[in-house]
């Protein structure tokens, strides 16, 4: 069980593509692996695909029926990583296509990294992604460069308390960092986003220039890949300076709820709670210190709308 990988997949409504998906966790380098799958009350055919899998792979397949109650993405995910008993943890969305190399790679680079540390130590490893459209064809080498990320300058508490560049269909974790990111809260954005705060507050984050998925990018990916450019981020900011200021207030938000689970302390505590405390600056001040303090997301461009509406 050592070697064994939890692969972790909710699903809603995701019968267009998750036979592609589930095809290619079968086709992976290596057998250690095990899914574990939730449906969230889908309406479509996704339980019956699902089914078919557990038949195809009864050994190696666990299909949660309950809660039958939807839960949501982050609640889903926060249930299925309650179920993993394995020591490393990967996470699938139902829409992508994995190279036949992802759990390969990205279980040597952890446990190269737990080699040179503790075993003990929490680790978070994640790659780049090639971005696709629906039909699989290519839009992009590099979801990195596509969005215009470093994940190299990016993974510092400061930074990811404002944006996160850790994207969960290319992360895996190993057990001493699950052991720490459970509850999730209810006011975390994303499930990847909070492991990612946890990872970087207890333990490593640790990034490796590789592909490891076809990230299928389509009209209805709402969390999906956009391009970013200067047009992109102005348009943005004219149309929804409301949402983006709402998108602001989630992030305060989920750094009081790492601040208040008790999981913090010492000089990361000080940190989310200087990030939390500047809210309640005035214009100037505020400004000023999101600066000092280096709580900035990637990219001047960036960093310009989020300063304005901040």
């Amino acid at each position: 069980m050592s070697h064994l990988i939890d692969i972790l997949l909710s699903t809603y409504n995701g019968a267009e593509y998750l036979n592609e998906q589930l095809t290619s966790i079968a086709a992976q380098d290596i057998d250690e692996w095990r899914l574990i799958v939730r449906d969230d009350g889908s309406t479509d055919s996704s339980v019956s695909i699902i089914k078919a899998f557990v038949v195809a792979y009864p050994d190696r397949v666990q299909f949660i029926s309950e809660p039958s109650v939807r839960l949501g993405v982050v609640a889903s995910y926060e249930y299925l990583l309650s179920k993993s008993r394995s020591q490393y943890i990967a996470f699938c969305d139902q829409d992508d296509v994995w190279l036949p190399d992802k759990l390969k790679i990205l279980r040597e680079s952890i446990q190269d990294l737990e080699s040179m540390n503790l075993p003990e130590m929490p680790i978070l490893i994640h790659s780049d992604l090639r971005v696709v459209n629906e039909y699989l064809e290519e839009v992009a080498d590099s979801f990195w460069k596509y969005q215009k990320l470093n994940p190299t300058k990016m993974q510092t508490l400061q930074r990811l308390l404002v944006q996160n560049c850790v994207t969960g269909c290319a992360l895996m974790i190993n057990r001493s960092l699950l052991n720490h990111v459970l509850p999730i809260p209810k006011d975390a954005i994303m499930h990847d986003w909070w492991i990612s705060l946890i990872a970087v507050s207890k333990g490593k984050v640790h990034h490796i220039n590789l592909k490891t998925v076809k990230y299928r990018q389509y009209a209805d990916n709402v969390i999906g890949a956009k391009k970013w450019s200067f047009g992109y981020i102005m348009q943005g900011i004219s149309r929804n300076g409301d949402l983006y200021k709402k998108s602001i207030t989630k992030t305060r938000n989920q750094a009081k709820a790492l601040l208040q689970s008790g999981k913090l302390s010492g000089e990361k505590a000080e940190i989310v709670s200087q990030y939390v405390d500047l809210y309640e600056r005035d214009w100037l001040d505020k400004r000023m210190t999101l600066i000092r303090l280096g709580f900035l997301k990637y990219g001047f461009i960036r960093n310009v709308a989020f300063i304005f509406w901040v």
